[in-house]
């Protein structure tokens, strides 16, 4: 029994020595100050963002934000007169609309979401590596971890979840919900749960599953614990509120958070509300046919296992087990300090091992990351019962629109990054790996190498792109030269032009089927566009039968061309006034229609305006 006190001793010892002689060289550190780390974070958000105007989702909001603050901007349009299910962002963000060019307005949203993103993140990081005796935190914690959380994020995701790009109702969502992460981290849980609660304003979806997942890992600490949180540690954490008793009482914790929560509550009924209103008088047969158009024909990518592509399943696997090998070093590495602050009975690994070292935040981001990986599997339970036939496919489709891989996706990449970071340069030295000069900077050079490669490939991908992906996405062909995409691309710019300056605002357009930024070039409405899915029951039913009905597609698959007698069809249908004509389309001729652009003295190889003649 001495023996093993001496033991005991001796490790604690060197632990504290460790962290002491850390904590004295953060305290004379300029890299230790938060504003250092900020620009550090901002810069590493900057770059992995930076792309052309417009990033993929870009046209699809701003042009609602547009429409919600100018109701003549793109009037007749189905999508931009449906439901505003992002209301906050609208009205928020959509003011710049009003008070600048379309493509000023974005960028200075890009900057201000970006610079959102970069305030939460570091707070969030300063607070999960932050000692309990003088609130320091490590050196560079919040850049480096962003580095390679962007980098596991682009190559390890499973649903096609990003975060740092365009900017969108979700990014707003995430700035806020990483701020209230650093808030809870720093005690201030009111502040924190008022944080999850804008970013359920801000972005329904993104806030419903983090306030859960927040929910299940407070409590979880609070009423069961870690063994090792109740007694001394080796100095991460060890206040009382940030490791937790697990006494198995929830007094404490519902006074800690009793006045958080429903402000969070409230915050989530917000964003509840715009779609909830919006569906209010749909029939059963409308909601089910809505879910089915978005689980499996439009968005089957993100909200379906059986439709994401293998390659997927394969990446987001070797991200897992990464995630799971340093989770295992990370516990490891406590495994030589024993009978420190708890009981000596071990049941399992985990129950074994001393969590004395990790803080509240690492315990909480490490629970999030489970419960983020429990409801995705429930997410594929839920589709694989289908396939199976234990349920029916609309019965999934009800369920699974609610984005259940979401959270997944991004908490993944958030535990490898704390993780690694926590083993490479935060994580109490005299214990484990830790004690292994060579092994931490090893990983140290991991954590490096990961962020900057995952920058230089962002860059090097972005810095050859001569045109936005929003653009390229639909508009130009992988299979077309570069010398045919630049004639696509100009006829294309060109043609809006003249839409916006030459024709009357306020008249409805039939578009083509292979572009979806005419409303961000031209402020006209438009009949429908693939991207452009409105997010009410009723109006996601239309949308796709406007598009089945307006681009119907040979045995092939490929696009049927336009006759005069179809586009007449539609035009009585619809009331459209002009018809803008792809002439990429195999079989397209001109349809018996007065033809305004292009003119004797224009070129466009591409594209052709024609006019619905007036009774």
């Amino acid at each position: 029994m001495s023996s093993e006190r001496s033991i005991g001793s001796k490790h604690q010892k060197n632990g504290a020595r460790g962290l002491e002689d850390f904590n004295r060289r953060a305290r004379t550190s300029w890299t230790q100050r938060f504003s250092v780390d900020f620009v550090g974070v901002f810069l590493v958000f900057f770059l992995t963002g930076l792309e052309r105007l417009p990033a993929v989702n870009e046209p699809h909001y701003w042009t609602k934000s547009a429409h919600f603050w100018d109701s003549g901007y793109g009037r007749g349009d189905l999508f931009l007169e449906s439901a505003n299910a992002h209301a906050l962002f609208y009205a928020t963000f959509g003011l710049l609309t009003r008070l600048c060019s379309m493509p000023t307005a974005v960028w200075i949203g890009r900057i201000v979401v970006w610079g959102m993103l970069a305030w939460g993140w570091t707070s969030m990081m300063r607070g999960v590596f932050r000692t309990s005796a003088d609130r320091v935190s490590g050196a560079w914690v919040g850049t480096l971890s962003a580095g390679v959380w962007c980098f596991a994020m682009r190559w390890g995701h499973l649903a096609g979840e990003w975060v740092v790009g365009g900017v969108e109702a979700k990014v707003a969502a995430y700035a806020f919900v990483f701020l209230g992460f650093g808030f809870f981290f720093s005690q201030r849980w009111t502040l924190g749960w008022l944080c999850l609660g804008l970013a359920g304003a801000m972005h329904v979806v993104v806030g419903l599953w983090v306030f859960l997942g927040s929910i299940f890992a407070s409590y979880w600490i609070d009423r069961f614990g870690f063994r090792g949180l109740s007694g001394q540690s080796s100095g991460m954490g060890n206040s009382p509120v940030m490791t937790g008793h697990g006494d198995g009482e929830s007094n404490g914790w519902w006074l800690r958070n009793g006045w958080g929560i429903p402000l969070a509550l409230i915050g989530l009924g917000s964003g509840m509300l715009p779609p909830l209103m919006a569906d209010w008088g749909a029939s059963s047969w409308v909601s089910t046919q809505a879910s089915m158009i978005q689980v499996y024909k439009r968005l089957g990518h993100h909200l379906a296992p059986s439709a994401i592509a293998s390659v997927r399943w394969q990446s987001f696997g070797v991200l897992l087990l990464a995630a799971l090998g340093v989770i295992f070093l990370c516990v490891g590495n406590e495994k030589r300090v024993s009978g420190v602050g708890g009981t000596k009975k071990r049941i399992g690994y985990l129950a074994g091992r001393d969590w004395s070292a990790w803080t509240y935040g690492m315990r909480f981001i490490l629970l999030q990351a489970f419960f983020g990986l429990a409801v995705a599997l429930v997410g594929c339970l839920i589709d694989w019962g289908s396939v199976l036939g234990f349920w029916s496919r609309e019965s999934s489709a009800r369920v699974l629109k609610y984005y259940w891989f979401r959270w997944n996706d991004v908490v993944w990449p958030l535990e490898l990054a704390v993780g690694l970071v926590w083993l490479a340069w935060v994580s109490p030295r005299g214990q484990g790996l830790s004690d292994r000069v060579w092994a931490r900077q090893i990983v140290l050079m991991v954590v490096v190498f990961l962020g900057i490669w995952g920058l230089w490939d962002r860059i090097r991908t972005r810095g050859s792109d001569w045109v936005g992906e929003g653009e390229r996405a639909r508009l130009l062909s992988k299979s077309d030269g570069l010398d045919e995409q630049l004639v696509h691309y100009e006829d294309w710019i060109r043609v809006c032009e003249y839409v916006r300056s030459k024709t009357e605002p306020g008249n409805l357009w039939l578009t083509p089927r292979n572009q979806q930024t005419f409303k961000w070039h031209t402020q006209r409405g438009e009949v429908a566009a693939w991207k452009d899915m409105p997010q009410d029951a009723a109006s996601v039913v239309e949308w796709f039968e406007r598009l089945s009905e307006c681009y119907p597609v040979d045995s092939e698959r490929s696009l049927e061309p336009w006759t005069t007698e179809k586009i007449l069809e539609l035009h009585k249908r619809y009331g459209f006034r002009y018809v803008l004509i792809d002439r990429r389309v195999g079989g397209q001729s001109p349809p018996l229609l007065p033809m305004l652009y292009p003119g004797v003295l224009e070129e466009n190889s591409t594209f052709a305006v024609f006019e619905i003649p007036q009774r």
